[in-house]
């Protein structure tokens, strides 16, 4: 996918970033309205155009040290002359992107003077801490990641994905940590239903149903989790304020947790 990135790669193309989207939430088993935060966040996949960034900066490093008489280094030379005259060029973008990340000193730099591996750890850092930052408070403010947020705060890839779950069991945990599983706080949203008003239909709490109470608290599942909880002694997530519960519980064995999201999906399919 990034053949030639070297060339194309120093812009970011849409196209590839929703071609490594599919792949991620086919592999993961959720729909495409699962947010995008939470597929590369438990994926732990970084977006394609840091990769083709890198790329091109690792082109342009060789270039500056190729001889004079190689024929690619006379196409280099002449887009560097070019790019007194125009804006849209490579080495202007190249140019761009050493000046993000402070590296503009390098440009006049003699070729035998640059280090690739500073110059790309540098770059690749850069751009890293700006996609995390981004991440992070894309995290914070989109309303369907209301529980998603209190358990994540690191972008890296989650133990379940690395895990050989089944693609039943994986869609299970992905879409109850993604807010895409089929609970009112989710599905109400399609019928125009205040989010406080999105009332868990199989227990006489008159909670909201949203993650939270689907697998801490709702009293109709009590018989499914006493049996997840005697299969995990070491928790005890009634002794646990909502939000610590939940990255618990979420963090425990993942195929024993995913079971018992699919026992209670079908325990609230036949009530609902």
């Amino acid at each position: 996918m990034d053949y030639a990135s070297g060339i194309w790669g120093i812009k970011r193309y849409d196209s590839l970033e929703r071609l490594q989207y599919r792949a991620i939430r086919t592999f993961l088993g959720i729909s495409k309205c699962a947010p995008i935060p939470a597929v590369l966040g438990d994926m732990g996949w970084l977006p394609v155009y840091i990769h083709t960034q890198c790329n091109a900066i690792r082109l342009w490093c060789r270039l500056m040290k190729m001889p004079d008489n190689r024929l690619c280094r006379k196409v280099f030379c002449w887009d560097i002359e070019t790019s007194t005259r125009y804006k849209n060029t490579w080495f202007n973008n190249i140019k761009t992107v050493l000046n993000t990340c402070n590296l503009t000193h390098l440009i006049n730099y003699s070729g035998e003077n640059i280090s690739t591996n500073y110059v790309l750890e540098t770059v690749k850092s850069k751009c890293v801490d700006d996609f995390k930052d981004r991440w992070s408070n894309e995290v914070r403010t989109m309303p369907k990641l209301r529980t998603y947020k209190t358990f994540k705060s690191e972008f890296s890839t989650e133990p379940y994905v690395k895990r050989h779950l089944s693609r039943v069991q994986r869609s299970a945990l992905a879409r109850i940590r993604s807010g895409t599983f089929p609970l009112e706080i989710e599905q109400g949203r399609y019928r125009n239903i205040p989010p406080n008003l999105r009332i868990c239909k199989l227990c006489n709490s008159g909670s909201i149903e949203d993650e939270t109470h689907f697998l801490i608290y709702c009293d109709r599942y009590t018989d499914a989790r006493n049996r997840l909880l005697r299969e995990l002694p070491s928790i005890h997530i009634d002794e646990l304020p909502p939000n610590e519960a939940i990255t618990v519980l979420l963090n425990a064995n993942t195929k024993l947790v995913a079971n018992f999201i699919l026992e209670c999906s079908n325990i609230r399919r036949e009530f609902i």
